[in-house]
């Protein structure tokens, strides 16, 4: 049997070991200057005046829409095809999640299909950065300014890439969320946080956060305890040192993947996700749609049966059978159904590439 291929693998180096041995060394274990550091650093990154950090990005997605005022017998517009953290999130608050449809390009939010769903009950509208491609911002800005209802990014899987306009992931929306979780392009272990441009709503999520507190022990609204510790902000920082040349190498095994499977793509046996010209995909992660001819579980047991880790893209939360709520998305139980993941993370070598490749080959016939 050849050595497993991983789906995916967190690359931790001696920055990040060296960054834990330095709070390690002190005495504070939270609420200090690497949360500080970190929460600056990331602010820069996604062209934001404010970051909050969290305990992950469920929880960032939380707290978000809780500073929106999102509560029962309110709806908000989710893009259908993402992992269901965004629509779970809604449902925590005591909402109702409407499913809004992809295009079949971008396999982002279709916007035209969300400003038909928006209702007298639409508190929030939440868009995802599917796969490490960023939604466009000025998309966004124009959804908010023709239904005057507030959009937030769930952009877990955006950070480093950018939109056509060239604006970084997490630039747009009131807000914006990020995950970090060992899948995501930096992690912190688990970890999330939120970006934003208004003093005042960074600091009511700080608040939030934090039990409510409002500082000397003051408390101003109910909370929660949805911090960061200061190791993930310390494992943070390194992460973010590292996020260029981190993209750089996932940049270069994607374009190896597509030169491999072009002859598939061409027959049309597979296709994958396609971008405005000047978009900038992060790369999170690369997954390919298959023909209908195809029955995907019996293509994830073959590349399983050959030590190749894989499994569905994401998924429709509306096909899942968890979310009560209306919302027709075709073209995302398309990809809920057919949409398969492979293996990419730093350190990936060129003959494993082949070995996905021509596993995938064989099992396209």
């Amino acid at each position: 049997m050849p050595d497993w291929i991983p789906l995916a693998r967190p690359s931790i180096g001696d920055a990040e070991r060296s960054a834990a041995q330095r709070v390690l060394s002190g005495t504070m274990l939270t609420g200090g200057a690497e949360l500080t550091r970190f929460e600056e650093r990331l602010a820069q990154t996604a062209a934001r005046g404010h970051a909050v950090a969290t305990s992950s990005g469920t929880s960032a997605l939380e707290l978000s829409l809780w500073a929106l005022g999102v509560g029962p017998g309110d709806d908000v517009l989710v893009t259908a095809f993402g992992f269901p953290a965004a629509a779970n999130a809604v449902a925590a608050r005591g909402a109702r999640a409407i499913a809004v449809d992809i295009t079949s390009d971008s396999w982002l939010m279709d916007f035209e299909a969300a400003k038909r769903a928006v209702s007298p009950r639409t508190k929030a509208i939440v868009t995802i950065d599917q796969l490490g491609a960023v939604t466009s911002g000025a998309a966004i800005e124009a959804l908010e300014v023709s239904t005057g209802v507030p959009v937030l990014s769930d952009a877990a899987c955006g950070l480093g890439g950018a939109d056509e306009d060239g604006r970084p992931g997490g630039a747009a929306g009131r807000m914006a969320t990020f995950s970090f979780h060992p899948r995501k392009l930096i992690t912190t272990g688990e970890g999330g946080a939120i970006v934003c441009d208004d003093e005042e709503l960074a600091r009511r999520l700080r608040q939030l956060r934090n039990h409510g507190q409002a500082g000397g022990g003051s408390f101003a609204s109910i909370g929660t305890n949805a911090r960061l510790g200061e190791l993930s902000s310390a494992l943070g920082l390194a992460q973010l040192a590292r996020l260029e040349p981190m993209l750089v190498e996932r940049r270069m095994l994607v374009t190896g993947y597509k030169e491999r499977l072009e002859a598939l793509r061409a027959s049309s046996r597979l296709s994958w996700q396609q971008l405005p010209e000047g978009a900038v995909h992060a790369n999170q992660s690369f997954s390919v749609l298959l023909a209908d001819k195809f029955q995907r579980g019996e293509v994830l047991k073959v590349l399983q049966s050959k030590a190749i880790g894989c499994g569905p893209a994401t998924y429709s939360f509306a096909e899942i059978g968890t979310h009560e709520g209306p919302g027709e998305a075709p073209k995302a139980a398309v990809l809920h159904r057919q949409a398969i993941s492979l293996p990419l993370y730093i350190g990936m070598r060129s003959a494993e590439l082949d070995r996905v490749c021509d596993a995938l080959a064989e099992v396209l016939p």
